[in-house]
């Protein structure tokens, strides 16, 4: 109960201080303290909570260029499916960010708008504005290439030689780092390649992304479709088989959906399809002796 209570008691304080304190006569090193100090309760709080987002409010009343905190402001409302509101204050953060000719809010902006928005024009925008601003062709977007975001964005816009051209690019980087690949890259690669149609380039890259990840459900889905397509039957059984066998593996992720992530009722319809296709071109086979 003194918890509860003394919680209570901080939330009036700080409902108080949104609607009487006048903090502009507060010098800097003041207000940095007493915005740490709300910021610093938010944290007492679930991320979802308001209580966390009172807290966070606080902190920027006192500081309101303070971007690392309407950032992570921006989580709480996210979390809590106010998609609206959490992007108005993430825009915010970033127009701030930007005035100061920083990136970092950017960064995660492009992120949220591939996975969570689908805001490919958006990802599109802000890659090239972060490469703009840091004078740099790769960049970290909240621990993925940015230029992996621009690529699928450009994949999922059916730009594809734009987005081949895009991917070329983070590897190309990549190597200079001293990267060995990225198997999303020549996944995606394929994916691009596979709508083109030129079946023979989306299939090495398939192959290329297993270099690293042996047990990847997506790919052996994709070269199945590209198999059945090319009336390469027994092919396609295989790998959709394979897919199969590996599902536990896919491109499953706790907080995001991958593009096209394989589920096991996908690989069934195929497997079924395949055996229904096998039976008509045996009837077929034996009606015409």
């Amino acid at each position: 109960m003194r918890i509860i209570s003394f919680a209570i008691l901080l939330i009036a304080f700080s409902c108080n201080e949104k609607t009487s304190k006048d903090f502009s006569s507060l010098d800097k090193d003041k207000k940095e303290e007493l915005a740490n100090w709300y910021d610093k309760m938010s944290n007492s709080f679930l991320q979802p909570s308001e209580l966390h987002r009172r807290f966070k409010d606080s902190a920027l009343l006192v500081q309101p260029n303070n971007v690392q905190t309407r950032q992570v402001l921006s989580y709480s409302y996210k979390k809590v499916g106010e998609h609206i509101k959490a992007m108005e204050v993430l825009n915010k953060a970033a127009e701030i960010d930007i005035e100061n000719g920083k990136a970092n809010v950017l960064q995660y902006r492009a992120w949220s708008l591939l996975y969570y928005y689908r805001d490919y024009e958006g990802v599109v925008r802000d890659v090239d504005l972060i490469e703009k601003i840091t004078n740099n062709p790769y960049n970290s977007c909240w621990g993925e290439p940015c230029g992996l975001l621009k690529g699928q964005a450009l994949y999922k816009l059916n730009e594809f030689r734009k987005a081949i051209e895009t991917f070329e690019i983070v590897n190309l980087e990549e190597e200079k780092l001293g990267f060995e690949g990225n198997f999303l890259i020549s996944f995606y690669m394929g994916r691009c390649y596979s709508e083109l149609e030129e079946y023979d380039k989306a299939i090495l890259y398939f192959e290329e992304s297993m270099g690293s990840v042996k047990r990847f459900p997506e790919v052996y889905y994709q070269l199945g479709l590209i198999y059945r397509k090319l009336n390469s039957n027994e092919k396609a059984n295989e790998n959709f088989k394979l897919a199969k066998e590996y599902i536990r593996y896919s491109m499953n992720e706790p907080y995001i959906e991958r593009f096209d992530e394989v589920f096991e009722y996908m690989i069934d319809d195929e497997l079924k399809e395949l055996q229904k296709t096998n039976y008509y071109k045996s009837t077929a086979s034996k009606l015409s002796r």
